[in-house]
């Protein structure tokens, strides 16, 4: 397991697009932007839809589970609070309940909880909700949630 992340180093301010999704996350909830009016989701959060163009949004709570789509191993953090973290794993999560009309999946980032040993593309993942120095500020991590057949991965 990766090393902690010190969240006193980092300053988490959510603002006009992200505030509700970050008392989603303080409840224990994903939540993904659904437009209101073609139903497209998306992440991160932005004031518009980028396929209809509508500013009528809504949220989607997804059940926090997916596969690791891609994955990249952290060897030199940028950030102070990653020191002690690496190496870690940033994936890129495609949710299992968001699919669009064209069958395409809603693809997300973050950083897991599980070794790089561990990790294969392919592989499901669930959220867990990690609580930060900050008593209104909780930060999803992904976990592997089980095994898969055709897994892969990055050569050492």
């Amino acid at each position: 397991m990766p090393g902690p992340i010190d969240y006193t180093k980092i300053t988490i301010v959510p603002d006009f697009d992200t505030a509700e999704w970050w008392m989603g996350t303080k409840q224990g909830k994903y939540l993904v932007r659904q437009c209101q009016d073609c139903g497209h989701k998306w992440f991160p959060p932005f004031p518009a839809c980028n396929k209809c163009n509508s500013m009528d949004l809504g949220w989607f709570e997804t059940a926090g589970r997916g596969v690791l789509h891609s994955y990249i191993v952290v060897t030199q953090p940028i950030l102070g609070a990653f020191v002690e973290a690496v190496p870690y794993v940033v994936g890129l999560i495609e949710l299992d309940d968001c699919h669009e009309a064209d069958g395409s999946l809603v693809r997300v980032g973050g950083v897991l909880l599980d070794d790089e040993d561990a990790v294969a593309i392919g592989l499901p993942v669930e959220v867990e909700f990690e609580q930060t120095n900050e008593a209104d500020i909780v930060v999803p991590r992904w976990k592997i949630c089980g095994s898969a057949d055709n897994t892969w991965k990055f050569d050492e």
